[in-house]
């Protein structure tokens, strides 16, 4: 299947290239301007993550259907003695379509305490509550909100005029989204800003031309620009929240890299073999001929060698190995990010959704539209460029032994590398596994959290504003707990919740229903901080001494943190089901051994759980610049556990996939490890390379959310490609021996008759 594949696209390239093109440029269009609907930015939300069936959903959807929907509006630099006369005169001006009333401390008739609740007990700054009809649908709504940001811009403009210093911050739910819409959009365009340009020139690096190099980011860009029309697509069906964005793009920017290096390189490998081919036969015709040049294979220009059909012969070859390697490789990651959808939390459906879409869209980039580019422009890629002269490209072509010569030779760094810890596998084996756990050791001490005002960017007006509502207007404060209680039970449990050591008021208020809506406040500094989720728990536990039948629902920012966890630690062993199930099955496939799965299970979740633990201490403690923080996001982790062990498997993949070509060949189980090691190892190092510039590219952004993803998957990487490919699984396939490659005679014959699809 994937020869004819390879066939196909060596024949009819230019079809393949117009087809892509079609796509990604109706693709951008639908991403870009939405054909008329809006694009994919203008459709993106900022939801607050619910649990479905959760308290805290009961009392989300309870506020949400009884509330009046209502903006704020903090006005600064206009001190309340002096600005009410203007309010007053001015306020008309404010009264827009679909505002049902506007409120400031300034309105005739209304009641001190909620005047003084409109006012900072200094005076120097007041609010304005605009309160929108019931009602409005999402389209209206918007509408309705863009007028009155519109009325209020003229309204600032006057009251400039006569307090110079006064400034308005509208603090909503609205205002919280867009800005975090237009950061995941700058954090985007900054992330591939930075981090392209690095991957180009490491490209350029390995492949020693700029040709080859731009093969895989070709790829990864169409993959993308399809995967963000998707998504687009998605909005209509469901809720896609904008930093879904940034995650996608980060997974589907790696996941190209990587399997374009493998299959360009492969293509170079095997055109020096019909090089190599063509020399021996030259040789023996009696024809003259310098082997010592032709034997240079892309370190001379080869493309003279190739005969007519060779190239797509080449192609063929090319994708039935190294296409059929980066499927597998697809496959296994996809069905890694689809245990996501198994967690009963909407947002890791979405993310999962979206990570299984650009996996694919990756890899089928790679194996029809990068070998339709090596059709066109193989030739080209196969001359030397005067790049390959820079001495740093020199170290790296040494790297593949005899200075990249005859691919018949397999000795250099990484096969020295595997023959002494092949003299020192104990050694190497407990010294590895003692490092991953000294990585792993802050998970000790790890904390997830999860809390909206995490998401407000810090710095920025609007969450300076935010913090001076929650410090100086109780009445308007984001309560870190609110709880749903019927009327005839609310005395009752307002009295107990306002005894509880560390609750600082309950404000009770009518709801349309007839229940009660109690805002807690609670003496805490952090609304997710292990304080509040005490207090929360006591309050909740208080449901036990309720009489029978009375209905009692405690939400909230702290409640609704636990039940995330909850959700998480759930649905974990299902997840985690899928994980193993799919790594066993498909790796049993590919190598037809029952132990090389269970060490693949067992040395890539140890090298997860290292992963996570360094970047659990980094952003501890502030290093590298990096802000510091009390706990990882929650669903952070989640896409962290999910994708790190997608990549893992990825160069698992690889290296795994050219030792069992060995090992079919006859070599020992010692050579067939040095020899794959030989061949995969700098591809696996320099893919990890070009990944950790990319993720760091998008970690440099300002959502902190993006950032400790980019951290974790970089340290994931790191981690993988150094300690655990180069070092641990050759000592452990030391260790092992023919083992490696055992299975009860019942599987052997399954894998017989199933894995052809993935065995050479």
């Amino acid at each position: 299947m994937f020869s004819r594949l390879g066939k196909a696209s060596g024949r009819h390239p230019r079809l393949v290239v117009l087809l892509w093109l079609v796509a990604v440029l109706v693709s951008a269009l639908a991403a870009g301007t939405g054909f008329g609907h809006d694009g994919l930015f203008s459709r993106l939300a900022t939801t607050d993550f619910v649990v479905p069936g959760s308290d805290s959903e009961i009392v989300s959807k309870a506020k949400g259907e009884n509330a009046n929907p209502s903006i704020s509006f903090l006005v600064r630099g206009a001190p309340a003695v002096d600005a009410a006369a203007f309010a007053q005169s001015h306020r008309s001006e404010l009264h827009v379509a679909g505002v049902a009333s506007l409120i400031d401390p300034f309105v005739p008739g209304l009641p001190s305490e909620q005047a003084q609740a409109l006012r900072a007990a200094t005076g120097e700054s007041w609010v304005l509550l605009a309160h929108l009809e019931e009602g409005m649908g999402k389209t209206q709504r918007a509408r309705t909100e863009e007028s009155l940001r519109s009325a209020m811009t003229r309204y600032w403009a006057t009251l400039a005029q006569e307090f110079p210093e006064a400034s308005i911050v509208e603090v909503s739910r609205s205002a919280v989204s867009d800005v975090i819409t237009g950061l995941v959009r700058q954090d985007l365009v900054r992330g591939e800003t930075l981090s392209l340009p690095i991957a180009a020139l490491l490209l350029i690096a390995v492949f020693g031309g700029a040709l080859a190099a731009c093969l895989p980011l070709i790829g990864a860009m169409s993959a993308i620009i399809v995967g963000l029309a998707l998504l687009w697509g998605a909005t209509f069906a469901t809720t896609i929240d904008s930093f879904v964005i940034n995650v996608i793009s980060i997974i589907g920017v790696a996941l190209s890299i990587d399997y374009g290096l493998l299959v360009v390189s492969r293509f170079r490998e095997e055109a020096r073999k019909t090089v190599n081919v063509h020399a021996r036969a030259e040789s023996d015709t009696g024809r003259r001929h310098d082997a010592s040049t032709t034997s240079q294979g892309t370190s001379q220009d080869a493309s003279p060698m190739l005969e007519s059909g060779d190239l797509t012969a080449i192609i063929a070859r090319t994708v039935a190995t190294a296409g059929r390697t980066v499927s597998f490789s697809a496959l296994t990651i996809a069905l890694a990010i689809a245990g996501l959808a198994t967690i009963d939390l909407p947002v890791l459906r979405i993310i999962s959704f979206g990570g299984i879409i650009v996996t694919l869209l990756a890899v089928l980039a790679t194996i029809t539209l990068v070998p339709a580019f090596l059709a066109l422009w193989g030739r080209k890629i196969l001359v030397p460029s005067p790049m390959s002269r820079l001495p740093i490209l020199r170290f790296l072509t040494k790297l593949d032994g005899e200075g990249g010569r005859s691919s018949e030779k397999e000795s250099g760094f990484f096969a020295t590398l595997a023959r002494r810890v092949h003299a020192h596998p104990w050694i190497v084996m407990l010294s590895s596994f003692a490092l991953l756990a000294l990585m792993a050791s802050p998970l000790a001490a790890f904390t997830l959290r999860n809390n909206f005002e995490d998401y407000i960017p810090d710095g920025t007006q609007l969450y300076s504003a935010y913090e001076e509502i929650q410090a100086e207007y109780p009445a308007l404060a984001t309560s870190p707990v609110t709880a749903v209680v019927d009327a005839m039970g609310a005395a009752e449990v307002t009295s107990k919740i306002s005894a509880i050591s560390g609750v600082t008021h309950v404000l009770p208020t009518q709801l349309d229903d007839g229940r009660i809506l109690l805002s807690v406040g609670l003496d805490v500094e952090d609304a997710a901080g292990a304080r509040a989720t005490e207090l929360m728990e006591k309050i909740r536990a208080l449901d036990a001494d309720l009489p029978e039948g009375s209905h009692f629902a405690v939400g909230g920012t702290t409640a609704l943190q636990t039940d995330i966890k909850h959700a998480i630690i759930s649905g974990m062993p299902r997840a985690l089901g899928v994980v193993v199930v799919a790594v066993m099955v498909l790796l049993f496939l590919m190598t037809g051994s029952l132990l090389i799965p269970l060490k693949a299970l067992l040395i890539n979740t140890l090298s997860l759980l290292a992963s996570l633990g360094a970047t659990s201490f980094i952003f501890h403690h502030g290093l590298f610049g990096l802000p510091r923080v009390s706990g990882l996001e929650t669903y952070i982790v989640a896409c962290m556990v999910a994708f790190g062990f997608g990549l893992a498997m990825d160069y698992e993949v690889f290296l795994l996939a050219r030792i069992k070509e060995y090992w079919d060949a006859g070599f020992s189980n010692d050579e067939a490890v040095e020899r794959g090691l030989q061949r995969s190892g700098r591809i696996i190092t320099s893919a990890a390379a070009i990944i950790i510039a990319v993720f760091i590219g998008f970690a440099s952004g300002q959502m902190v959310a993006i950032k400790e993803i980019g951290v974790a998957l970089a340290i994931t990487v790191v981690t993988d490609a150094t300690l655990t490919r180069l070092l641990l699984v050759p000592a452990t396939m030391t260790l092992l021996g023919q083992w490696n490659w055992w299975a009860p005679r019942p599987l052997r014959w399954i894998s017989r008759k199933l894995g052809g699809v993935f065995q050479e």
